[in-house]
């Protein structure tokens, strides 16, 4: 009996001290964007510089300084939302740091509220030694029952402590996991800083040789000229191309769709997008003069699904100078939708359509925007009074 109370004594002291000592577990790692988003940026750089360079040696090339300002316009519009994207990671690791930092505050709280607890009993347990158990477990005046009953309560209090030992072990590695938590969160946030300013320059110097590109076109007459040609030119060559088209249709296809009529005001947008440019006259953000729009220019990141406005069947998906990538849906009775700057077709000339199915992808040379228009024969129909309102 001696012995025994003794190793109860002596374990649990040694279990006591041990369990303050709680190993220090990894920091997380973070994973860094940095590096891809950086290259990315620095290649938009380059291709603005040589925009830059090759102005004076594209003079005589049609179209060649409209397409160069529309890239370099979707360039700039790209790092800025790389740089509103870092914002709002920035805002949202800043919230998720304070939760982190309040929880953490109370896991420490509760952690010491059992350390204490712990510590108190081991000064009990040292005031009391061996020599105390013993005592109060074999004395002489009280009976075997009375023993044993004080055995049975010595045994109750070591399984109290050893679940005080297991609480506070638990709650020493919630801390420890916090901690880890809380500086991964840091790290990530001190990555973040890091990118997002180095994209406020890109952004910075983007607008910046925007700007001196634009002074170079707007002092020149001939080159806004040729941009405002080359403008008018494009929409011509897609009137040609639908008044062929429409020759080109069987009578028997025409009559087996009802057209766009019924569905007025409630035809799918192709893409989700902000509305760019809409319909008619309008002036240039870019080059401040009046330019004529025959159909809405819509933003939508590369890769987007570009649905079909409604039922139909495609009679045009082949590049077009000025549109890129160009689909053309017949409706019936001479209505139709044209769906420009596609990156790849996922339909073919003869596919027939439903509404809301997907016949292409945009991004034709990284662009940033659909071009959609709907015709009646070959005049162009503002999309606002077909396209539900949203």
């Amino acid at each position: 009996m001696k012995y025994l109370s003794g190793m109860i004594a002596k374990g649990l002291c040694w279990l006591l001290l041990a369990s303050l000592v709680v190993p220090l577990s990894p920091v997380s790692a973070v994973e860094d964007e940095l590096n891809t988003s950086q290259k990315r940026l620095d290649q938009i750089q380059q291709q603005i510089k040589e925009t830059l360079k090759g102005l004076r040696s594209k003079e005589s090339e049609s179209g060649a300084l409209s397409r160069d300002l529309e890239r370099l316009g979707t360039e700039t519009r790209r790092i800025e939302r790389l740089a509103k994207s870092s914002s709002q990671q920035l805002s949202d690791l800043s919230d998720r740091l304070e939760q982190q930092r309040k929880k953490l505050h109370q896991i420490k709280a509760k952690r010491d509220q059992t350390e204490k607890q712990i510590r108190q009993r081991l000064v009990i347990l040292y005031k009391t030694g061996e020599v105390g158990l013993i005592r109060a477990l074999l004395s002489e005046a009280e009976s075997p029952r009375d023993i044993a009953e004080k055995y049975a309560f010595l045994s109750r209090m070591v399984r109290y402590d050893r679940e005080l030992l297991g609480v506070y072990r638990q709650q020493s590695q919630e801390h420890q996991t916090a901690v880890s938590d809380l500086e991964g969160l840091r790290k990530k946030q001190a990555t973040v800083v890091l990118r997002r300013r180095k994209e406020q320059d890109a952004l910075q110097k983007a607008r910046k040789n925007k700007k001196v590109l634009l002074a170079e076109v707007k002092k020149d007459a001939v080159f806004l000229e040729k941009m405002l040609q080359e403008l008018r030119a494009k929409a011509a060559r897609l009137n040609e191309l639908v008044k062929k088209l429409e020759t080109e249709q069987t009578q028997t296809y025409t009559e087996s769709l009802e057209g766009l009529l019924p569905q007025k005001g409630r035809l799918l947008w192709p893409v989700p997008g902000k509305l760019r440019v809409g319909f008619g006259t309008s002036r240039h953000g870019d080059l401040g003069t009046l330019i004529e729009s025959h159909g809405f220019d819509i933003a939508a990141t590369v890769g987007t699904p570009v649905s079909a406005a409604a039922k139909g069947k495609v009679i045009f998906a082949n590049s077009l100078r000025g549109y890129g990538k160009l689909m053309i849906v017949d409706h019936g009775s001479k209505y139709y939708t044209l769906y420009a700057h596609m990156a790849r077709f996922t339909k073919q000339v003869g596919d027939y359509v439903a509404a809301d199915e997907v016949l292409a992808y945009s991004g034709y040379e990284g662009r940033d925007a659909v071009y959609f228009e709907i015709r009646q024969g070959g005049k162009p129909l503002d999309p606002a009074g077909w396209l539900k309102s949203r």
